[in-house]
């Protein structure tokens, strides 16, 4: 019964929330009054109050794909390989930046060069930090502001909100703290999935009314002593409580036009160390990894999440290269999360910003070699233009084929038309 709450619930949104929406497939800035499409409808947080919004989020898989395609059709390969990213807004804009380089400095709203940035290069998507947020206001029109500046596909606005917490964008932004959100151990303990539901679902209202589409969470790890910093950050350390909380909470979610991102696959539960620094090891066999971690991310994907985002954990009993991250692997990308979990959605990378990529690996590398793995989206590269132009020159001498490259764009897009966040120019 909880999907039948969708429609009533976007029509709520539609009639009351902020405009801070979609663009129309192959629009302009300016061709409409900002929060209207051209019929003089209104578009809210990314979620058109009218029939044709509310069609796409009901849209069919097989309609929604032959739409995305057609699209990618359209698109220049620089365009498709720009699409596959998702990036801070400090790589927007380094002249506002600590350092000059992405990934320092607060930056509240969109430049000049930003808007040039994003013409020149019109990514996946933004990932917002509490770096981003001087209020609620500010942040609603920032949000519009980088819709704006996007011609055709609209971003993808993301933030990371497991719940609450330092991991969570509500614990540390103040205009979203009201909202008494709790850690997802807390969430895991205390509630039940009905609860969790509703908890996932006043989450979602709350930052779609903001414009933000896209939740990097929850995490769809089970808890261990073994890594007792992470552990709060997962619902619980038994496996069926884990299956049944991250299913709650991603239909929450998703029934209120949230597009969702279990992590980190294929887990890092009970892995001791900094992830962020050195590349740990998942001494788990493949046999282990299915009876145990594997059960949680195949409830997420029969709840309907969106993307899934790999961990940079190395797992040597299934990998030739013990040291290998797994989004680099196309036996962990392509061969389990794809084929042997049948998961059609947007797989992520981990972030790669953190100094343990950095050190070990040139940007364009770990652009190359996370495609060839499997992955869609590229998340935070450190130097956005050496990842991009390293992807591009590999499409363009052969060694991707450029139908790898539509295939990830044409998912991307898919599932953006389905979340109601790219709005179709006919809908009929």
């Amino acid at each position: 019964m909880r999907r039948f709450l969708i429609v009533a619930v976007i029509m709520v949104i539609g009639l009351m929330l902020y405009a801070c929406g979609p663009r129309k497939a192959g629009g302009s800035p300016g061709e409409a009054p900002k929060g209207t499409d051209d019929q003089g409808s209104v578009s809210m947080g990314g979620v058109s109050g009218d029939s044709i919004a509310l069609k796409q989020l009901q849209m069919s898989d097989t309609e929604a794909f032959s739409r995305a395609e057609d699209i990618v059709q359209s698109m220049t390969r620089e365009e498709k390989i720009a699409q596959m990213f998702l990036v801070n807004m400090s790589a927007l804009d380094l002249s506002q930046t600590e350092g000059k380089k992405a990934g320092k400095g607060r930056i509240t709203e969109v430049s000049e060069e930003a808007k040039n940035w994003l013409a020149t290069y019109p990514v996946g998507g933004i990932i917002l930090t509490e770096d981003n947020v001087d209020s609620a206001d500010q942040a609603k029109q920032m949000i519009q502001d980088l819709q704006d500046s996007v011609s055709g596909s609209a971003l993808y606005i993301a933030v990371e909100e497991e719940g609450g917490g330092e991991h969570s964008f509500s614990g540390k932004v103040e205009d979203l703290n009201v909202a008494g959100y709790m850690m997802a151990a807390d969430i895991g303990d205390s509630m039940t999935e009905d609860q969790i539901y509703q908890t996932a679902s006043r989450i979602a209202e709350e930052l779609r009314t903001w414009g933000i589409n896209m939740n990097l969470g929850p995490v769809a790890d089970i808890a261990s002593s073994r890594n007792t910093g992470y552990k709060r950050r997962c619902f619980s350390a038994d496996a069926s409580r884990v299956s049944k909380a991250v299913s709650s909470y991603v239909e929450g979610m998703r029934d209120h036009a949230l597009a969702t991102s279990l992590k980190y696959f294929p887990g890092i539960g009970n892995v001791p160390g900094d992830y962020t620094n050195e590349i740990l090891k998942n001494n788990d066999s493949l046999m282990t990894l299915r009876s145990e971690n594997f059960k949680m991310y195949s409830a997420g994907i029969k709840a309907g999440t969106d993307c899934i985002m790999m961990s940079n954990v190395a797992v040597p009993k299934i990998t030739v290269d013990e040291k290998l991250p797994a989004f680099m692997s196309s036996d962990i990308v392509t061969s389990i999360l794809r084929q042997e979990l049948d998961f059609e959605g947007v797989i992520l990378t981990s972030d790669l910003n953190l100094p343990v990529l950095t050190q070990n690996y040139k940007q364009e590398e770990l652009a190359i070699k996370a495609v060839k793995a499997g992955c869609d989206m590229l998340v935070e590269p450190a130097d956005f233009r050496a990842a991009y132009e390293g992807l591009l020159a590999a499409v363009q001498s052969g060694q991707i084929d450029e139908k790898v490259i539509n295939t990830s764009v044409r998912r991307i897009l898919q599932n953006k038309i389905q979340r109601g966040i790219y709005v179709l120019e006919n809908n009929n």
